[in-house]
């Protein structure tokens, strides 16, 4: 935890106290997701802040406090309830069953696939957004690690009904990004 924490910390801390705004592709399907929502790897909480605006009400994960920091200042100002939580989702186990709905933006633990699906109820969606292999050809992050391959994320997922996929260049994300997204629905 110690390095990529650190990292985390650094980043969000030279960030000062903005988040961006969320997902396109979260805002395209938001109205796809109700009720209580799990939000892993939510950073600054662009997506979790953006969710809990909508009346949703959203667990934010995340290993960087100073990115959790930001998220509750923002929370406070506009008086929303967002649950944030510093953990490292490498060792922590996710609640099981426990939501309506998960999003998974911009991160890639591949160990995070099941425990994603099992998180939410039968009949809760997963939406979920991340970096494809071809990535690297733009030059942000070289790790295939941290990369999917075309065609991981729907073998991932096989066991859910896939509502929405599509893996490629999307030319309209800021900046232009190989992406991999998908939204399931647990069977």
């Amino acid at each position: 935890m110690g390095g990529d924490r650190k990292r985390w910390e650094d980043r969000y801390a030279a960030a000062g106290t903005r988040s961006d705004g969320p997902s396109d592709f979260l805002a395209a399907h938001a109205a796809l997701l109700h009720g209580r929502v799990l939000d892993v790897a939510a950073g600054a909480g662009r997506n979790a802040l953006f969710l809990a605006r909508r009346g949703l009400r959203v667990d934010a994960f995340d290993i960087a406090l100073a990115g959790l920091c930001i998220a509750q200042s923002a929370a406070r100002a506009d008086g929303l309830d967002v649950r944030l939580v510093q953990a490292d989702l490498e060792s922590l186990p996710l609640p099981r069953g426990c939501y309506d709905a998960a999003i998974n933006i911009r991160y890639l633990q591949r160990s995070l696939f099941e425990p994603l699906q099992e998180a939410v109820k039968v009949g809760g969606v997963i939406l979920f957004e991340t970096f494809l292999i071809d990535q690297r050809t733009l030059g942000h992050c070289h790790n295939p690690a941290f990369l999917l391959q075309r065609g991981e994320l729907r073998a991932a997922f096989s066991g859910c009904e896939i509502l929405v996929y599509e893996e490629g260049l999307v030319r309209d994300a800021a900046p232009p990004a190989y992406l991999a997204r998908m939204i399931a629905r647990r069977l």
